[in-house]
């Protein structure tokens, strides 16, 4: 089966013209979209965690239930999953229950225990425990996700060069 898709004289991602080898802006924005789309996320994610950082109630929330079940993690392979609802004074004065909205093999709180939460002083709803693990490892496994797409887009743009430059060598040979 042939698929035609009709292109512009301007819509292209590679050429060669008059011997000569050209790469559209196209071609290098494609070579580096995961890259950036990733480094976008995270930029995202740590002004979120930021944000929340800042303008977040802190207090003490108690455990009051603990749900869970069987979960599977690349680094653990089967386990179990925990998702604590906690217990908090809110800012008008109420008792009220949320949970985190997240779950963890590691958030097996014991009933009745007490751990420092962030919750918006303008809405009731999901809190966050104060910790690494609920504010910044998203942004770290997406920048370190990232870093790591960048290699081959790295290699993508040698590769690229080393053709563009190529198309020089070849018209300069024949003159």
């Amino acid at each position: 089966m042939f698929v035609y898709i009709p292109m512009n004289s301007h819509q292209w991602l590679l050429r060669t013209r008059d011997g000569k080898r050209e790469a559209s802006w196209r071609m290098w924005f494609l070579i580096f979209l995961l890259p950036i789309g990733f480094l976008c996320a995270t930029v995202w994610l740590v002004f979120q965690s930021l944000y929340l950082d800042a303008t977040a109630a802190r207090t003490i929330g108690e455990v009051v239930r603990v749900y869970e079940w069987e979960d599977w993690t690349p680094w653990d392979g089967d386990t179990m999953a925990y998702s604590p609802v906690f217990r908090y004074q809110f800012s008008d004065g109420s008792m009220t229950e949320a949970s985190t909205g997240l779950s963890s093999p590691n958030w097996n709180f014991p009933i009745g225990s007490s751990h420092e939460i962030l919750f918006s002083p303008d809405r009731k709803g999901d809190v966050k425990l104060n910790n690494f693990e609920t504010l910044w490892a998203a942004p770290l496994i997406i920048a370190l996700i990232a870093l790591a797409a960048l290699v081959p887009s790295g290699i993508a743009s040698l590769l690229l060069l080393r053709w563009l430059k190529g198309g020089r060598k070849a018209v300069s040979a024949y003159r």
